[in-house]
């Protein structure tokens, strides 16, 4: 029987009850994004004054090819100007950040949503075939579009020329327009809503690496990754728009592909079916933390890998930013004040910081995992079995914890590893790898807040990344933004001593520690009396 209406019928019923389900999570994305973005642009003239600190900026990121992996391909080095350090410094961790941001809100509404079975629901109404994707796209685009009118302001008012911060701008809108594709893409394709974020995030990851190869090597293998085509607008150095063009029509035609590819299959499934497991399950799978580790292996494996390189990324500017501080003293004022110690060590400290955060980010998704699991109604499933309510959270959580402590020595090893290959300092590999290890009591008091948060608060339970964007804004940006010292002090990181710039001291690591065991216990506990969740 045919359905009454379009395929795009109650289009506009449905983008006002996503807008309505995601007000706060799309505020927090554009909100958090934009105020880093702008908070960076507003920084940069302070750190670089004048034509000779630019030309010294310019001269580093030149003489080491590695920075391009994580730079970009260093458009305008040639003939710096502010503008073109702002592009080398933002531009690129902004295309990746709104990537995700699309994979992420169009995998959420669209085969996830399939997964939980309200897909079902909204396809019995009046509701055309491909209404929620239309609305989802539309509404996702209508994110970019206000982060990036957000970002052009925000560029003009601190200073920098009108044409190139609309370059800048429009690059982060037409990123999001294709990975909202890509997204819509893999809903079609994978057989779950776990697969199909995967199978996006690797497209992604695999677009970045893509471009990293080749920028460093100055290949035109480059051209193959979306993420190079916003790059080479070149904003404020000689902009080109026709690679805009060139990356809105391939959104349209991934756009178009993922509508069509809907019609191809039935609600629920996907061309890509899982095969098949073995008959029984082996002993490891028997246990919570094993069947949990073997879920889960593959995300944890990939972080740490991306860990350890993003480390090596940053040890390896270690002795370009000794001779940059020669050159360019206001360098000395920004990062050589911690406990007195010399630029480098004080940049490495910071560092351990930047690497922490990420770090934080992904205990905040171990963490958030038992969530999930009872929001798609299975952890009824276990605990209906001999498994208990703590040893099935106590499995997520240790598994939370081990990723934690891989993370962070993949990062701080990879970060010695190259400092000490850069520098001829083989010392800086232990010093760093121990460096990164005293960041975990801070790591694990966010992860105690969020299990705390999980435990008694479930439907909030989101709010631990708008807690993660708070905290980083605060261990980054505070100078520039001239928050006060006792809003600094709410952070834990803050209460970190800046190893290797600082010697180690055991107190607050001691406090913080026995804070996130409370708070994990208290939240814990909180799981262990409330009533599961139905959804």
């Amino acid at each position: 029987m045919k359905r009454p209406g379009g395929s795009l019928t109650g289009l506009a019923r449905m983008v006002g009850l996503i807008l309505r389900l995601d007000r706060a999570r799309l505020a927090v994305w554009v909100g958090v994004t934009a105020a880093v973005i702008i908070g960076s642009a507003a920084s940069l003239p302070a750190a670089y004054p004048d034509q000779a600190a630019i030309d010294a900026y310019a001269l580093m990121m030149g003489s080491n090819p590695a920075l391009a992996a994580f730079a970009g391909p260093g458009y305008g080095l040639d003939s710096p100007n502010i503008g073109v350090i702002l592009v080398n410094e933002v531009q690129l961790w902004g295309l990746v950040t709104v990537g995700l941001m699309s994979v992420f809100l169009v995998n959420r509404h669209t085969r996830a949503e399939e997964d939980a079975g309200r897909a079902d629901l909204l396809r019995s109404a009046v509701v055309g075939h491909h209404t929620v994707s239309v609305a989802t796209v539309a509404v996702v685009t209508g994110a970019h579009v206000v982060l990036a009118t957000a970002c052009a302001v925000g560029f003009v008012l601190v200073g920098y020329p009108g044409r190139g911060s609309i370059a800048l701008a429009l690059s982060y809108l037409f990123t999001g327009w294709m990975f909202a594709g890509v997204a819509l893409v893999a809903a079609q394709l994978a057989g779950t809503g776990r697969g199909s974020l995967g199978l996006a995030s690797s497209t992604l990851g695999l677009a970045f690496v893509v471009r990293a190869v080749g920028d460093t090597t100055g290949s035109p293998v480059r051209w193959l990754s979306p993420l190079a085509w916003p790059a080479s607008v070149r904003a404020f150095a000689g902009e080109q728009w026709w690679v805009l063009g060139l990356a809105g029509m391939f959104g349209a035609a991934l756009v178009g592909a993922g509508l069509w590819l809907s019609t191809r299959r039935d609600l629920g499934s996907g061309r890509l079916v899982p095969g098949r497991g073995p008959d029984r399950a082996g002993p490891t799978l028997r246990h919570p933390f094993g069947f949990a580790l073997h879920l889960h292996r593959w995300t944890v494996a990939s972080w740490t890998a991306g860990m350890f390189v993003l480390g090596a990324v940053y040890g390896s500017v270690a002795d370009d930013i000794a001779q940059m501080m020669k050159d360019n003293p206001i360098y000395v004022d920004l990062l050589g004040q911690a406990g007195g110690a010399g630029p480098v060590d004080s940049y490495l400290a910071t560092v351990m910081v930047i690497q922490a955060l990420m770090v934080t980010g992904f205990v905040i998704s171990a963490v958030l995992v038992p969530h999930h699991e009872e929001s798609a109604s299975r952890v009824e499933v276990v605990l209906a079995t001999a498994v208990g309510r703590g040893r099935w959270l106590g499995s997520y959580l240790a598994l939370a914890a081990l990723g934690a402590v891989l993370t962070t020595v993949a990062s701080g090893l990879g970060t010695g590893l190259s400092a000490a290959a850069t520098t001829g300092d083989w010392n800086q590999v232990g010093r760093l790898t121990a460096a990164g290890l005293v960041t975990l009591p801070a790591t694990a008091v966010i992860g105690g807040l969020t299990v705390m948060v999980y435990g008694f608060w479930p439907r909030a339970v989101s709010a631990s990344w708008g807690l993660l964007a708070g905290v980083t804004v605060l261990a980054i940006l505070a100078e520039v933004l001239g928050i006060p010292e006792w809003m600094r002090q709410l952070s834990p990181f803050a209460h970190l001593p800046m190893v290797p710039a600082e010697p180690v001291r055991w107190p607050p690591l001691f406090g913080l520690s026995l804070l996130a065991c409370c708070l994990t216990a208290g939240g814990a506990r909180g799981f262990m009396r409330r009533d599961i969740e139905v959804h």
